[in-house]
């Protein structure tokens, strides 16, 4: 499946990204931690990871959407005994929503609130961001020591305002962001959920602004959590690349998640 399992640094690794699904991998020599596991079918999921779910420690849920968490994942999760960290208010919900009534009497869930926590290697601070009303949406500030330095990731997507935002995305080594849509390709194929995601021009301000206040800059960022129908692969990395340019940061590696395959390995460490 082109997973990459346990490097002996920290690394960085897209195995879905969009509406259809997200799943992201971090990967430390002793630690995996899987950012969201959102499967449409149970088979989907177990192929996906079938090589990574030997080595995860933990699966942290970003939202309770059904690209970012599911029933079909969570049975495969529970059927390894992964501990699943969820934030604290949603764990009714959660079941209300996922569980389609069924038992799931073997899932380990672990609440989080807004501030840190570890699994392994990692020590995770959740941010909350801005999507839908009455539903807390979380980015990741995520923390590695690795050879006497520690290194910092940053991963958020699904929100719409990034003004209170760009302090997190400052002096990070790297950064996993969305950009969710074209203007243009939105007024050919409305939908009003765009509304509540950031567009590549938004995107890319907030790189820009991210980076002037930056003392060092990211290795590489990955842009995520593209639409099928509203965006392309090309125009996210144009847009956003032209807009670092002219801020002066044009030598910043600029990567975009495959929607359905996993993404090459980013070495962060």
């Amino acid at each position: 499946m082109g997973v990459r399992v346990r490097p002996m640094a920290l690394s960085f690794q897209s195995l879905r990204s969009g509406s259809s699904g997200n799943c992201l991998v971090l990967t430390s020599a002793r630690t995996t931690l899987l950012i969201d596991a959102g499967f449409p079918s149970i088979r989907g999921c177990r192929e996906a990871l079938e090589e990574l779910l030997p080595t995860v420690d933990g699966v942290v849920i970003s939202h309770l959407h059904g690209d970012h968490v599911s029933y079909s994942s969570l049975r495969v999760i529970e059927e390894h005994g992964l501990p699943v960290y969820v934030f604290e208010g949603d764990l009714r919900r959660l079941a209300r929503r996922h569980f389609k009534g069924m038992g799931f009497h073997g899932l380990d869930l672990r609440p989080f609130a807004e501030r840190q926590f570890r699994v392994g290697d990692f020590f995770i601070c959740p941010f909350e961001v801005p999507h839908y009303p009455s539903e807390p949406t979380f980015g990741f500030e995520v923390h590695c020591t690795d050879g006497g330095r520690t290194h910092r990731a940053v991963l958020a997507t699904d929100f719409f305002d990034w003004e209170p935002l760009r302090g997190w995305f400052e002096n990070a080594d790297f950064l996993y962001v969305e950009a969710n849509y074209d203007p243009d390709l939105l007024r050919l194929y409305w939908n009003p959920n765009s509304a509540y995601h950031l567009s590549n021009g938004e995107c890319g301000k907030l790189l820009g602004c991210a980076f002037e206040r930056s003392r060092s800059l990211p290795a590489a960022v990955m842009l995520g959590h593209l639409s099928n129908d509203r965006n392309r692969p090309d125009l996210a990395r144009d847009t956003v690349g032209q807009i670092l340019g002219r801020a002066g940061y044009g030598r910043i590696r600029l990567r975009v998640a495959p929607r359905f395959e996993p993404s090459d390995p980013i070495h962060i460490a």
